[in-house]
């Protein structure tokens, strides 16, 4: 019988296409799967803006990261979904550890299932210090996924 009070109903995983972020949504479903619950796929763009007299112009190369984005959280709906696990994704501009832990603590997740390293140089996404920084500022439990260990190895 599942706890009421120590349950994971909603459950926030950071993507940004790397093997980490792939093996902690593999945990992720995993653990909505037990639970019942409801995952938030969302990958978070570092984009900087170029201010113009007439405002914020947006970069060939951000539309091409907004683009990597997206189809990294087609993939990552398409297989939770293929695992019978209700998910939702989003996109969002900004410094990933401070957005992944602002968008845990306002809409109260409860748990973060993310890679414990990401992707670098165009892809950066995730590094070991933003999972580092989200597990201290964030309010709920947060799982970081090494790719050694179980659940399928890949190493």
């Amino acid at each position: 019988m599942v706890d009421n009070h120590s349950a994971f109903w909603k459950i926030l995983v950071p993507l940004d296409g790397s093997d980490y972020s792939t093996k902690a949504l593999r945990y992720a479903v995993s653990i909505g799967k037990k639970y019942g619950s409801k995952l938030m796929l969302v990958h978070i763009v570092i984009s900087p803006l170029y201010a113009y007299a007439e405002g914020f112009v947006m970069t060939d190369h951000e539309r091409r990261l907004e683009d990597e984005g997206s189809n990294i959280l087609k993939k990552g709906l398409e297989y939770a979904k293929s695992e019978g696990v209700e998910a939702e994704s989003f996109l969002k501009k900004g410094h990933p550890s401070e957005e992944i832990s602002n968008i845990a603590n306002e809409e109260k997740y409860d748990l973060i299932v993310m890679g414990s390293r990401g992707l670098s140089g165009i892809k950066i996404f995730l590094l070991g210090s933003v999972s580092e920084r989200v597990s201290r500022f964030a309010k709920c439990p947060v799982m970081i996924v090494k790719l050694s260990g179980h659940m399928g190895d890949s190493s």
